[in-house]
């Protein structure tokens, strides 16, 4: 569903609702489709929530090792910085992990996936939404259906995963023009 057709629905204001961004596919997403990557994390958030309650949004990002890359350290410690004084933002991170110098993520999808199951069991939501385009969550996002929880999948059409949307209730399309709205000037 486009975002712009997502944000017409109406749902109930008492819906309970946790994003959970896969911060690196986030990224990368709005670097190739919007060829900005200065979003506001809360405008965002609660243009995701859609008018529901917003519980919180959870931020996964591996971080850089400063004495590898102390350039980009350094930009990713301000990033972070900023996000951390974003209200109803938890930053969860992992150490990026290096094979022969290449940079590699481990333990993100992991944390993801814990975090969207664990929150679920304890009733910490009634709507899921996962900022991701990894297929490899499709079978939490089961899960977490048979726990009688709604679950939506938000990611831009390039980086959408069949096994996600048929393992969501919604998927929601983003779009550059629909988010200009969330961009910082």
């Amino acid at each position: 569903m486009k975002l712009a057709d997502f944000l017409a629905l109406r749902y109930d204001a008492k819906d309970r609702v946790q994003i959970f961004i896969d911060g690196a596919n986030l990224y990368f997403a709005l670097k190739n489709e919007c060829r900005n990557t200065n979003l506001d994390y809360l405008k965002f958030s609660y243009l995701l929530a859609n008018k529901r309650k917003l519980i919180r949004t959870y931020f996964y990002i591996s971080t850089v090792d400063a004495r590898r890359e102390p350039e980009t350290a350094k930009g990713q410690q301000r990033f972070l910085s900023a996000l951390r004084e974003v209200p109803y933002i938890t930053i969860k991170h992992c150490a990026l992990h290096y094979k022969a110098d290449k940079p590699y993520e481990k333990g993100v999808d992991i944390l993801i996936a814990t975090d969207m199951l664990t929150n679920a069991l304890r009733d910490c939501y009634d709507t899921a939404i996962l900022v991701s385009g990894d297929g490899d969550f499709a079978p939490v996002l089961e899960e977490i259906a048979r726990a009688r929880k709604q679950v939506e999948n938000a990611v831009f059409r390039s980086g959408r995963s069949d096994a996600l949307i048929s393992a969501s209730d919604l998927f929601i399309e983003l779009n550059k023009d629909d988010l200009k709205v969330c961009f910082k000037p």
